[in-house]
């Protein structure tokens, strides 16, 4: 399955590039910096964004997010613009003490470890360069950033939780005044108070905030199909607009696979997701297949349902997963049921023979030997089938 840039993830990767030049030149305008030296910062911010986005489209390559390709990083943008208002608000807090800790747990919550840490040092680098800070603070706020990166997700460990709230409180009221003692040769105690004072803070609200934020991100996935599955989703609408034969078809073939996924506990979500767009192509005439993927990730579908309905009918690619196996059994089994009429299935006998001969016929062809769909799972649904009333 080809992969192909959508909308709704360009204007969220433009979002990013734009929070990166707006947010450094209204930083750099709060502290007066002379304009030649704006120019450098913008040259600094468009290399950085180019190298973030390649960080973000890896990642989503390689389905870090959700073992999701087809995100559009609803999370990340919010988060990243959160960072920049911590990060400027932050400035106006003492030397060695901005909260860059703070933004490399943020980061991790909403995204990745990788994207976190390139966050976190290019928020750094800009922070001390805008500041004209030390060399020993850039280094301090190197060293918080990868603690915080490193720290976040076991915090969310509820057996070692208490000793990781303590690493965090420890770092923030120890390392300020280590390092201002580097680079002054003095000790300055309101350093440890301010940094106490930030790591219980900042604690509060890891223990509070932290899990909610990473559940969220965790749960993209399953939040995508239910968005899908709405009334009220706009590709859901446009089906029962074009056809409410189709979209009945296709609501009862959702229905019915959710519940054959549960019988053989296969993902339910998906199936039902998958078993409702399994012919969305048909909005767009032509080949239903082709045409149905192409609406699916033009919407940024979950990867797992355009896989589904890649494999529509078995034309271009046979079953892969079990859920795909299911799809092509519900789907194929009411197109079967739909060519006759009342007469035809007035009685149970009727009924059950042609349930048992189409499903037992897609069997023999070996639809479904790819797909790991075992004989136990196949005998299972089809016998729930023949039982369904829903069915007819």
């Amino acid at each position: 399955m080809s992969d192909r840039y959508v909308a709704k993830r360009v204007i969220n990767l433009f979002l990013i590039v734009f929070i990166t030049l707006a947010g450094h030149m209204f930083f750099a305008s709060l502290y007066d910096r002379f304009w030649d030296e704006r120019i450098v910062y913008l040259i600094i911010d468009l290399i950085f964004s180019v190298l973030f986005l390649f960080v973000l489209e890896r990642s989503r390559m390689s389905r870090l997010f959700g073992g999701n390709r087809e995100t559009v990083y609803s999370r990340i943008v919010p988060g990243y613009l959160f960072a920049w208002l911590l990060l400027i608000a932050g400035s106006f807090l003492p030397e060695f003490l901005r909260p860059v800790l703070l933004i490399a747990i943020l980061m991790t919550a909403v995204g990745t470890h990788e994207i976190s840490l390139c966050t976190g040092i290019f928020l750094d680098v800009v922070l001390c360069l805008t500041l004209e800070c030390s060399a020993q603070e850039l280094v301090l706020y190197c060293l918080l950033t990868l603690a915080g990166c490193m720290l976040a997700e076991a915090i969310a460990e509820s057996r070692t939780r208490f000793w990781y709230v303590v690493a965090v409180c420890c770092l923030t009221t120890v390392l300020p005044g280590l390092f201002y003692y580097i680079t002054y040769r003095e000790v300055r105690m309101y350093l440890f108070l301010y940094g106490a004072a930030e790591g219980l803070l900042i604690d509060v609200l890891l223990l509070v905030f932290y899990q909610a934020i990473a559940s969220g991100r965790d749960a993209e996935l399953s939040d995508a199909m239910e968005d899908i599955l709405e009334d009220a989703y706009p590709v859901k609408l446009e089906l029962k607009q074009f056809s409410k034969a189709d979209y009945n078809h296709a609501a009862r073939v959702s229905s019915l696979a959710a519940k054959c996924a549960a019988l053989v506990e296969a993902d339910e979500k998906i199936c039902a997701a998958a078993g409702f767009y399994y012919r969305i192509g048909i909005l767009e005439g032509g080949s239903i297949t082709e045409n149905g993927v192409k609406i699916a990730q033009r919407e940024c579908f979950p990867e797992s349902v355009i896989r589904i309905i890649s494999e529509y009918n078995g034309e271009h690619a046979l079953p892969s997963s079990t859920e795909s196996a299911i799809v092509h059994m519900v789907d194929g089994l009411i197109k079967k049921l739909e060519l006759f009429d009342a007469n035809t299935m007035s009685s149970d006998w009727n009924q059950d023979m042609v349930i048992y001969q189409t499903l037992n016929d897609f069997s023999a062809k070996g639809i479904y030997d790819r797909s790991g769909l075992g004989m136990n799972m196949f005998l299972k649904i089809r016998e729930y089938l023949v039982n369904e009333k829903e069915l007819l």
